[in-house]
């Protein structure tokens, strides 16, 4: 599901907002299951780590990558 934190119009069919707990219980029936890859700036991919942990996604199968963006 593609997921944008703010649509620039209202044309956007994927999930607004923030990826949550609530977000991902309703779109992946067992959350240890997948490999999840998170990619960006190291406070977005510190906070995801954090919040697929407290899911209690299998952290074996995540898979990340930081970068400042500039």
């Amino acid at each position: 599901m593609p997921v944008i934190t703010k649509a620039a119009s209202g044309e956007w069919r994927g999930e607004p907002g923030l990826i949550s707990a609530a977000m991902l219980t309703k779109y992946v029936k067992d959350i240890a299951t997948p490999i999840y890859y998170l990619s960006g700036p190291a406070a977005m991919v510190a906070a995801m780590r954090k919040l697929l942990v407290e899911a209690r996604a299998n952290e074996d199968n995540t898979r990340t990558e930081e970068f400042s963006g500039d």
